[in-house]
């Protein structure tokens, strides 16, 4: 039967009690996913806070620090089936951080990204850890489903996204960018992962990520102005 959740307490009380009760000193590994701009981050920060306040290390590691340089990720060429596909490093980060950090509990590395649209070094230096959170999308799929100890699948509308997508990455001057961007890659790809994947079906919860209706009208308008 799927849980269906609404609070991230709810959430930290599951993976508590799945900490609590492992019968392995590994650390669990749990995947929360969505569509680009669905909640990920802010569920999975407000997961990890309150588990650390009871006493729990958690790992949380972003999907979007492993993102594919900008020209393989938003190649003029990509249909939304290849964006799908390269736009996120998933084999790497498996390979090179979870799978080391499932084995032993800690790890200390760096990666750099100096050819993606916000160049930047990400160090990770996690120790004795209980629980890793990985947080991005299409990361419900059959080539990773295997790995986790819990997966949570955020339910989140494609106009939601789009407004959480907007005011994260504050380019209102370009909205005709990050609209076509939007149409052309970002909601088919998705699309294409929920109809191939089916992640909400496989999650063993689904967050629902209910947003202020001004905010969905608001985004309505912008997507009839627009033909999206």
């Amino acid at each position: 039967m799927k849980t269906v959740l609404n609070d991230p307490i709810q959430l930290k009380s599951i993976l508590r009690s799945l900490h609590i009760k492992k019968e392995s000193d590994k650390p669990l590994i749990v995947a929360i996913s969505g569509i680009e701009g669905g909640g990920k981050k802010k569920l999975a920060v407000k997961t990890e806070e309150l588990l650390e306040l009871e006493g729990i290390r958690v790992a949380l590691v972003r999907g979007v620090d492993w993102e594919s340089p900008k020209d393989v990720r938003f190649n003029v060429m990509n249909s939304p089936e290849e964006y799908y596909l390269h736009a996120y490093r998933y084999d790497e980060m498996f390979e090179e951080l979870i799978i080391p950090l499932k084995l032993f509990g800690e790890i200390k590395i760096k990666i750099t990204l100096d050819e993606v649209i916000s160049p930047r070094v990400i160090d990770y230096n996690f120790r004795d850890i209980d629980i890793i959170i990985i947080e991005g999308v299409y990361l419900l799929q059959a080539a990773y489903i295997d790995f986790y100890d819990y997966t949570c699948w955020i339910q989140s509308d494609f106009n939601t996204a789009y407004h959480n997508l907007q005011s994260s990455n504050n380019i209102k001057d370009y909205e005709k960018v990050l609209i076509n961007l939007f149409k052309r890659l970002l909601k088919p790809a998705a699309q294409y992962h929920i109809y191939t994947d089916d992640p909400q079906g496989i999650a063993k919860s689904v967050f629902m990520n209910d947003s202020p209706k001004e905010k969905i009208v608001e985004e309505k308008n912008v997507i009839s102005k627009s033909q999206f």
